[in-house]
C-alpha cells in the first residue's frame, strides 16, 4: 500500500494487515492486490485522517469490474490483458496499480475528487515470428468510477514500424515503449508501458496512445533515444541496429577555462544514439605537446570529464573504444580524433564534425552483396549542448577524404568523397565476404579537422 501525508509530503509503503506507526495527519493511500485463490486483482485508493489508533480497510467485495477492448478488434492469436492505476488527482506519488488477463480486474468506487484512474488494454501476439502490438489507455478524472466498461478506437492511435536489425547487437533483444505525460495527466504514464522481447533481426508494429514516447532495445548492449513526440493516425517508421554504430553524440565546449568532453558516444546507433554501455577504452587531451588529461574508461563510465585548460589554442582530443561481443559482431571498436582551436575565457562549443556512416542497401543483418559497390553516406554531425548560455559557433566543411578497409586495418583504401545535394557520399568495393571497416577525416574552413574511424562496420556475406 503506498502512503502519502498531504501536509509533510512524506511518502512510504505499508504492509497490509499489519500495524503501522504513522504521523498524526492527513493521507492519501492507494493500493492493489490479488485475492487469495488468485482469481482476480484489485485496486483502490481513499483518504483517511490519522489521529490515535486509527484503521482503514480496503474491502475487495466491493470490486467492480475493468473491462477494457479495442475497437475493432485486432483478432485472434493475441494475449489480451487490462491495466488500471489509481492516483492522487495532485500528482502526489501516491499511485497503485496493476494489469491482469481480461476479466480479472477489479476497481472499488470512490466519489472522491481527490483521486482518479486510469485504464488501458494491450494486445501482444501469441507468435514469436509475426503480429502487431497493440495499447491503447483512457483517464477517468473526479473520481473513482463504478467499473469501467470502455472500448478504445484504434483511429485515435499513433504507430511506430519497427525494423530491428542484427550485426551490431544480436541474440534476443527486450524491446521497451515508454510514456512521458505532458498537460498534468501523470496517472497515464502507469498504463502506458510497453515491453515484450523479439529475436534479431526481426520487423514489426506497435500501435500506442499518441504524445512522448521513448524506445529502446537492450540485447548485448542497450540503446535508447530519449522522448519523441508522435501523433494520432500517423506512421513512423524506425530502423534500429542499423550499421554503422560509432562515435556520436555533442561535440566538446569550454566552460569557465574548462573543456567538457561532451559525452561522445564511441558507439551509437544511427536511430537510438544513446547507449552503447558495453563500451570501454582510453581518452587522452593534449596541447602543446603536452597530456592535460589521460584515462582508461571501464564499460559503462561516463567519460564526460572537463580538465582545465591552461590558454587559447590548438587541442588534441582521442577516444578509443572497444566492444566486448561475440565472433561476428560487427562495429566492435571505434575511434575519434578532434583537433580543434579552443578559448578558455568564452563559454562555447568547439567547432569540428563527428562523421556517422550510413551504408545503404545492407539487408536486415546488416550484409552487402559480395563484390557489389556499397554506397556509405558520410552524416557531418555538430549537435549542440542544448545549454542556451553555451554559444554553438558556425561551422562549414572545407574538405572530406575517406577510406576503408576489407582486412581488418592492415591495409586502407582510399575512395573519393563526393557532394552532391548537400549529402556527402562514398563508393565502397565490397570483397567476396568478409567484413569492412571505414575512416573518414572532415576538416573545416577554419582549420579544425575530425577523423572517425570505425572497425567491422558492416559485413560481407
Amino acid at each position: 500500500m503506498a502512503v502519502y501525508n498531504t501536509q509533510t509530503n512524506d511518502f512510504r509503503y505499508i504492509a497490509s494487515n499489519k500495524a503501522t506507526s504513522l504521523p498524526n495527519g492527513s493521507y492519501e493511500l492507494v493500493t492493489s492486490f490479488v485475492d487469495a485463490r488468485d482469481d482476480g486483482a484489485t485496486v483502490g485508493g481513499h483518504s483517511v485522517k490519522v489521529s490515535g489508533a486509527t484503521k482503514t480497510t480496503f474491502d475487495a467485495r466491493k470490486g467492480r469490474p475493468v473491462n477494457v477492448s479495442l475497437s475493432p478488434n485486432p483478432g485472434s492469436g493475441y494475449d489480451h490483458t487490462v491495466s488500471a492505476y489509481v492516483c492522487a488527482s495532485d500528482n502526489s506519488p501516491a499511485t497503485m496499480g496493476m494489469s491482469a488477463e481480461a476479466g480479472d480486474l477489479y476497481v472499488i468506487p470512490s466519489s472522491s475528487k481527490a483521486y482518479e484512474l486510469s485504464y488501458g488494454t494491450a494486445y501482444q501476439p501469441r507468435s514469436t515470428a509475426g503480429g502487431d502490438f497493440w495499447l491503447a489507455s483512457a483517464t477517468h478524472r473526479g473520481g473513482v468510477p463504478s467499473g469501467v466498461s470502455a472500448k478504445l478506437k484504434q483511429s485515435g492511435l499513433t504507430t511506430l514500424k519497427l525494423s530491428a536489425r542484427s550485426g551490431p547487437d544480436s541474440g534476443q533483444a527486450q524491446f521497451s515503449f515508454s510514456y512521458q505525460s505532458t498537460g498534468g495527466d501523470g496517472c497515464s504514464m502507469s498504463t502506458n508501458s510497453l515491453g515484450f522481447q523479439r529475436d534479431l533481426p526481426n520487423s514489426f508494429a506497435v500501435h500506442l496512445p499518441p504524445g512522448q514516447w521513448n524506445v529502446g532495445q537492450q540485447s548485448g548492449d542497450f540503446i535508447y533515444d530519449g522522448f519523441h513526440k508522435y501523433a494520432a493516425g500517423k506512421t513512423t517508421s524506425l530502423t534500429l541496429g542499423h550499421a554503422v554504430w560509432g562515435p556520436g553524440g555533442r561535440l566538446p565546449n569550454t566552460w569557465y577555462h574548462q573543456l567538457y568532453f561532451g559525452s561522445i558516444n564511441p558507439f551509437a546507433d544511427p536511430t537510438l544514439p544513446n547507449g552503447g554501455t558495453l563500451a570501454a577504452g582510453t581518452v587522452k587531451l593534449t596541447h602543446a605537446g603536452k597530456t592535460l588529461y589521460s584515462h582508461n574508461y571501464a564499460r559503462g563510465e561516463d567519460i564526460d570529464a572537463h580538465p582545465r585548460i591552461p590558454e587559447a589554442g590548438w587541442y588534441t582530443l582521442s577516444e578509443v573504444g572497444r566492444r566486448s561481443l561475440p565472433s561476428g559482431s560487427l562495429s566492435t571498436s571505434s575511434s575519434l580524433t578532434l583537433h580543434f582551436y579552443a578559448d578558455p575565457s568564452k563559454n562555447q562549443q568547439i567547432r569540428d564534425y563527428i562523421t556517422r556512416f550510413w551504408p545503404e542497401a545492407l539487408n536486415s543483418r546488416n550484409q552487402a552483396v559480395p563484390g557489389s559497390t556499397t554506397t556509405v553516406v558520410l552524416g557531418m554531425q555538430r549537435n549542440g549542448t542544448d545549454d542556451s548560455t553555451v554559444r554553438q559557433l558556425s561551422d562549414s566543411v572545407k574538405s572530406v577524404r575517406a577510406w576503408y578497409t576489407t582486412d581488418n586495418g592492415a591495409t586502407w583504401h582510399a575512395t573519393t568523397a563526393k557532394l552532391s545535394g548537400g549529402k556527402w557520399t562514398i563508393a565502397v568495393h565490397n570483397p567476396a565476404s568478409g567484413r569492412v571497416g571505414l575512416r573518414s577525416t572532415v576538416t573545416d574552413t577554419h582549420g579544425d579537422s575530425s577523423t572517425t574511424t570505425v572497425y567491422n562496420a558492416y559485413a560481407v556475406s
